[in-house]
């Protein structure tokens, strides 16, 4: 499994790091879209200590960018690509906010074909500044995995945040005296919220199903299992533009 073979990643977060669910966590996300990163520049938002851009790098991307607010999870991910050998011209991270960032792609250096935004979705309340900023990139795909809430409708479930906290969101522009309001969304207003942006939702991956199969009593991927948690894999229409100001 892909965490046995990166054990360090167990050493540099607090924030879900138990092996086994990373390495189901991998499957679902990596093994089951492994033909995308064949490649691939890659793009990895909150990129957090570096484990996703370890496992888009090992899938076979040829370049990956990530995108992490926090300077000492930078340095995490460095280090550790460091000690496991990864050819420095393979990676780059940028300690900076994802949204100036995206605001800023050509400054940046971002040109890629997949997006990642594991895990940040239901960490931010600015979805109109974060699919716009993806879709002015015009990427192949957009690879999603986050929270949602059981719901009909539309709608998001507001939340507030502690940022001081690693597993927490990271917004010093909405930050008010030490709180952080965030959203999760119904998976029909983050299909409304994609679709409106140019991007299709062209696989689902099924974690009842696999779950079921394979891991029937793991209780950490319960969120998974019980349809509060989702792993999508986008396409941007290819006749979406890229709104002005944006380029």
């Amino acid at each position: 499994m892909f965490f046995d073979k990166f054990p360090q990643f167990a050493e540099t977060s607090s924030t879900a790091s138990r092996p086994l669910r990373l390495n189901i966590r991998h499957h679902g996300i990596f093994e089951s879209n492994q033909a995308i990163f064949a490649g691939a520049k890659v793009l990895d938002l909150a990129s957090h200590d570096g484990r996703w851009s370890m496992a888009a790098v090992e899938a076979g991307a040829s370049h990956v960018t990530g995108v992490e607010g926090r300077a000492e999870l930078v340095k995490q991910a460095e280090s550790t690509f460091s000690l496991y050998g990864v050819d420095a011209s393979k990676y780059r991270f940028i300690n900076d906010d994802m949204f100036d960032v995206l605001g800023n792609p050509v400054g940046n250096g971002i040109d890629v074909d997949v997006v990642m935004c594991l895990g940040f979705i239901y960490h931010t309340l600015r979805y109109q500044d974060l699919f716009a900023g993806i879709r002015a990139l015009q990427p192949k795909y957009f690879l999603i995995d986050t929270a949602v809430i059981k719901h009909d409708r539309a709608m998001v479930l507001l939340h507030s945040e502690d940022p001081s906290q690693e597993s927490a969101g990271l917004d010093h522009t909405f930050e008010v005296g030490g709180r952080l309001i965030t959203g999760r969304p119904s998976v029909s207003a983050l299909e409304l919220m994609l679709d409106v942006h140019g991007f299709t939702v062209a696989k689902r991956f099924d974690w009842a199903t696999y779950l079921a199969d394979n891991h029937p009593e793991e209780k950490a991927v319960g969120s998974y299992r019980e349809g509060k948690r989702v792993t999508w894999l986008c396409e941007l229409r290819e006749s979406t533009e890229a709104p002005p100001g944006l380029m």
